[in-house]
């Protein structure tokens, strides 16, 4: 089963050899690689050329410049020359056996048009190696089914797709709305990435705004609920409700929840101790991300006006 890789790229300067050796390096080597570029502005072009200079795998790439996931992965898609399309994250590295694990879910499931593969997650700093930590631990005890289905570890059966594509209005989760959507999907726990987690505070809050708020359009439109999502949000309404009912006090409900979480995860993986103030922050800026991300979700579909789509033509 030939296979070809996507990578979409967008200022990918620091991760992205990393990424393409991994490529290199698999026990089943991709028939080519395809990277859709979204316009960077850094080094990303000239790695690209110079890694195509000494591959022995076919490189091509492919602009994209609407800064919209789902047109890129749209792009990738058509410009792919093989049945199977593999997605692979540019700030992400494929364990040697990936493409192996991914073709293998495909021959053992026949009718799965889409396959998720396994996500641990990478860090370049302490405040990244604490989120990794409590990431990994939510990951493995509190996802399934589904949402196992990430777009930073997936392949794409082109010959069972029947012409399905990527909704280009969904700038974010378009992953799991593809696999719902097409409804055939497998898991191939042996084809595992290693994805960075967000390296600062800023870019982790805005990480987590967009997954809530995403999130929140998802459940809407799929009717699919885990309640372990709106968990974040319940604290930030309670402890802001008993707060103006029955004292300021009641401010310090919210960092003791996230302190709750911290606990919880030091007692399934112990990391070290040195961590625990950073993971502590992690899931602050985590449940408050998050926590407003899904309000603001759900707050724009209630504005939305009566017999509008959901979801709009153009989605931001």
């Amino acid at each position: 089963m030939t296979v070809t890789v996507v990578v979409l790229t967008y200022d990918s300067e620091a991760t992205l050899v990393a990424c393409l050796r991994s490529l290199a390096e698999q026990h089943t080597r991709p028939a080519e690689i395809i990277l859709v570029d979204d316009d960077s502005t850094d080094g990303t072009l000239e790695i690209i050329d110079e890694f195509a200079a000494h591959s022995p795998i076919t490189i091509r790439i492919r602009r994209n410049g609407s800064h919209n996931i789902s047109r890129g992965r749209n792009i990738g898609l058509g410009a792919a020359r093989t049945p199977v399309v593999a997605f692979l994250d540019s700030d992400a590295r494929a364990d040697p056996g990936w493409i192996t694990g991914l073709a293998a879910a495909f021959e053992a499931h026949p009718d799965a048009v889409v396959v998720g593969g396994g996500v641990d997650t990478d860090h370049a700093t302490r405040f990244a190696r604490a989120l990794a930590v409590s990431d990994g631990a939510v990951r493995d005890t509190a996802t399934g089914g589904l949402l196992l289905v990430s777009g930073c570890n997936m392949a794409v059966h082109k010959d069972r797709a029947a012409g399905h594509a990527f909704d280009e209005r969904w700038v974010h989760a378009e992953d799991i709305e593809y696999a719902h959507r097409v409804r055939h999907w497998a898991i191939a726990p042996q084809a595992r990435v290693r994805h960075a987690s967000r390296a600062t505070i800023r870019g982790y809050l805005r990480q987590m705004y967009r997954y809530g708020f995403w999130k929140m359009r998802y459940t809407l439109h799929t009717g699919h609920v885990r309640l372990v999502d709106y968990s974040a949000s319940a604290a930030l309404i309670g402890t802001a409700g008993l707060a103006l009912g029955s004292g300021p006090w009641w401010l310090l409900a919210f960092p003791a929840f996230c302190a709750a979480e911290t606990i919880a995860v030091a007692v399934l993986r112990r990391p070290s101790p040195s961590l625990l103030p950073l993971m502590f922050l992690g899931w602050l800026v985590k449940n408050t991300g998050w926590g407003l991300g899904v309000l603001a979700g759900l707050g724009r579909a209630a504005l939305r006006r009566p017999g509008a789509p959901l979801v709009p033509e153009t989605a931001g």
